[in-house]
């Protein structure tokens, strides 16, 4: 009888010790795995994020503004993206800025007698050969190299042409000073920008020399012209050429490159 007195008793005591002491931990309801990933709309909004400010500096860093300064003093040739940029297609407003006078680009002169343009950059190459006396604009020099070093002996040149292509020729073909008369290809005005139009025609031998090309021209392909027609184109481009060197103002606007300064 105490015997079971005293089992009751401990029975009695092992309830209370678990009802009045510390209380067990509850049980934590299932959690769906699921809710702890964040939603996949998230990661990639973050994604996009994460790349859109490369993407934005790079937009941002195109200009269509055309170099006017030396970048190397002892080798004058416009910046290397900026050429790139032109030889990869036909600009023809681009010459009525880079030829004129008070740009500080060197102006070299064909000395050979013909001379077939190569533009190995994917720009549109011309049909019309480069002949002697021809003006052209020296963009870029590429030296002979061997394993990365600088080797002596011929180079090649990447130069704009009057018509807005760009050529690449061996340098010895070419002389800083007027050969002969100077020769370009012929500029045709129908694909000047209509605010580049505007600006030459305020020169009167312009306006005149347009007439006559009109004139001349009225019966004949601009692309493959008749013998008056084709002096009449030739004296037209003279007379923009001669505008030019002499620093008509002009828009601004046309077919300019877009490139990354």
């Amino acid at each position: 009888m105490a015997r079971e007195r005293y089992w009751f008793l401990g029975l009695g005591v092992t309830l209370a010790a678990a009802c009045g002491g510390s209380t067990p931990a509850p049980v934590a309801a299932p959690v769906d795995a699921s809710a702890e990933r964040p939603p996949a709309l998230t990661v990639t909004s973050v994604d996009a994020e994460a790349e859109a400010p490369p993407k934005a500096a790079a937009e941002a860093a195109t200009t269509r503004e055309l170099p006017s300064a030396c970048g190397d003093k002892a080798a004058c040739v416009p910046p290397t993206a900026f050429v790139d940029a032109v030889c990869k297609r036909k600009f023809s407003d681009l010459p009525l800025y880079l030829f004129a006078g008070h740009m500080p680009w060197q102006h070299l002169y064909v000395k050979a007698e013909d001379v077939e343009p190569v533009n190995p950059y994917g720009g549109e190459q011309s049909e019309a050969w480069m002949h002697f006396g021809e003006e052209v604009l020296l963009l870029r020099r590429k030296q002979s190299a061997a394993k990365g070093v600088q080797v002596s002996g011929p180079s090649d040149v990447d130069v704009l042409r009057w018509d807005g292509t760009c050529a690449t020729i061996r340098e010895e073909m070419l002389v800083t000073y007027v050969p002969a008369p100077m020769q370009s290809p012929r500029i045709n005005w129908k694909f000047l920008d209509a605010g580049s139009q505007d600006a030459l025609l305020k020169n009167s031998v312009v306006a005149r020399s347009l007439e006559g090309q009109k004139k001349g021209c009225h019966d004949s392909s601009l692309t493959h012209p008749t013998p008056p027609c084709e002096k009449a184109m030739q004296k037209l481009t003279s007379a923009i050429v001669l505008a030019v060197h002499q620093n008509i103002a002009l828009p601004g606007t046309g077919s300019l490159p877009d490139w990354i300064k």
